[in-house]
């Protein structure tokens, strides 16, 4: 995977707990903290994570192999996506921080709270690229799995339609022979859409890197635009036809997925998280992974969870022991085939099903030739931003755009005016 635009430091902002007036937890936690141990009893350690149910359980499964194996519990806690964010903001301010958890973001209430991990990530040789410093030098956060947007057809449709399409990177199809070859279905499958969408920046930016877009990577201390930026949006709003693609999934916020596996739709442009779901609950047709469609450039983004160890929890080394033990090549292998997962370390992953569609998303990860910043490290590099941005500019903006508020030039202007904390 290539990486042509590099990262600059950021200034740090002090949002530590220290910035906060709280001072650290104190040893023997209940068990809503951190965790609990005796001297002459086990140890419990709380990992709070969301989705963990959809992925088939694979952290519980590890935490019961690592109970297994040393005596110590990890405590899954399970909580809804939409509530993960204010559960640890309030755990923050409230002192009550767990020992582990895995998140989606990085919050820059709680950043300064989180042990250094480089020594784990250096010894179980997590993928370099994949690795952020904080501005103090330590690695506050190891990718626990990887994610890439890809795209999903509905086979039966392109076979009823008599449409053929792309099985490998190097013979992908342009965005307009996608868009043709959707219609196609479309009009001759009787498919109701030619595509949809996830409602989601990160989805738009994917495009925009595949459109030759460093999709508003950071260049010294500011976030920048590009003619390429306004060129996808631009195309991206024709594709906004209610025949094409259903402006109620942009502007009204309906499920992309379930219409996807209604049936109804040729193609669904979203990612890997979706293959363990489609693979359980779609029954009544043949859905396929294919390439992405490139405008010049093969490109896709990447995203995830991220493991994270609080300080000062009382559980501070047992925190780091189960990581430890988490990224170990076995105990590892096993996790993401249970979750269906792709790995952020060079493994080879025999998965007990779709094994063909992971492939595709591996080498599209290899194949990437996005221009812009790597996504899991800006993850943890937006968390020390001197002014931390709230929501998804490029999602909301480009919602106004496809409302017909404003044009993709501005889009793109008040975008970077967002990123940059105007």
């Amino acid at each position: 995977m290539s990486e042509t635009t590099k990262f600059s430091a950021m200034n740090r902002r002090q949002f530590g707990l220290g910035a906060l007036g709280l001072s650290a937890l104190a040893l023997g936690l209940s068990a809503c903290g951190g965790g609990s141990s005796s001297s002459d009893g086990p140890k419990t350690l709380q990992l709070i994570l969301s989705g963990d149910t959809n992925q088939g359980g694979a952290f519980a499964a590890a935490a019961a192999k690592y109970k297994e194996a040393t005596g110590v519990t990890i405590e899954v806690v399970d909580v809804p996506s939409a509530d993960i964010v204010t559960k640890l903001k309030n755990a923050a301010t409230a002192n009550d921080l767990p020992a582990l958890a895995r998140v989606t973001s990085i919050d820059s209430i709680w950043v300064n709270q989180l042990q250094d991990l480089r020594d784990i990530a250096e010894s179980r040789n997590i993928t370099a690229d994949l690795l952020q410093e904080s501005p103090d030098g330590t690695i506050p956060a190891i990718p626990s799995d990887l994610t890439a947007v890809g795209l999903f057809l509905n086979k039966s449709l392109f076979e009823k339609a008599g449409v053929t399409f792309p099985t490998e990177i190097d013979k992908t199809w342009t965005w307009d022979e996608f868009v043709q070859a959707i219609t196609d279905v479309r009009e001759k499958a009787g498919a109701k859409y030619g595509m949809v969408m996830d409602r989601s920046g990160h989805r738009v930016r994917a495009m925009m890197y595949e459109f030759g877009s460093n999709a508003f990577a950071k260049e010294g201390d500011k976030y920048t635009s590009d003619e390429q930026a306004v060129e996808t949006l631009e195309y991206f709003n024709k594709l906004n036809d209610d025949a094409t693609m259903p402006k109620s999934v942009w502007l009204s916020g309906e499920d992309g997925n379930a219409m996807f596996k209604s049936g109804q739709v040729a193609a669904y442009y979203s990612g890997s998280w979706q293959i363990a779901d489609f693979n359980k609950n779609i029954k009544d047709f043949e859905w396929v992974s294919v390439p992405l469609p490139k405008q010049p450039l093969t490109a896709t983004n990447l995203g995830g969870g991220f493991m994270v160890a609080f300080k000062d929890t009382g559980m501070d080394e047992e925190a780091k022991k189960f990581i430890d033990w988490f990224y170990d090549d076995a105990n590892y292998t096993e996790f993401a085939k249970t979750g269906g997962y792709l790995p952020v370390k060079d493994l080879t992953i025999e998965y007990p099903f779709q094994q063909s569609a992971f492939e595709m998303y591996q080498k599209s990860i290899a194949a990437n030739d996005a221009k812009g910043d790597n996504a899991i490290k800006r993850v943890v590099l937006e968390a020390y931003a001197d002014v931390p941005f709230t929501g998804d500019p490029l999602r909301e903006e480009t919602v106004k755009m496809l409302s017909g508020s404003q044009d993709a030039k501005t889009t793109v202007d008040n975008i970077v005016k967002l990123y940059n904390g105007a």
